[in-house]
């Protein structure tokens, strides 16, 4: 997952319990260009997150199929 410095740190705020209105606050740049890189750091998680998902299913089937 490649992100940008300002995604890094989004994602480190996000972690450490702050909401999107308190990052807003925190970073100086406009709100938009924030919401953007919230909403980016929002979907590369989840696809992160049902990509571990879908190998743990796998890796479990795999098992299963074992005698």
């Amino acid at each position: 997952m490649s992100m940008n410095t300002t995604e890094h740190q989004i994602g480190q705020l996000l972690r450490d319990g702050h909401s999107p209105d308190q990052i807003k606050m925190m970073i100086d740049l406009p709100s938009e260009q924030i919401m953007n890189h919230y909403n980016s750091y929002i979907k590369q998680r989840k696809t992160q997150q049902l990509k571990a998902s879908s190998q743990h299913n796998q890796a479990a089937y795999a098992m299963s199929l074992r005698p």
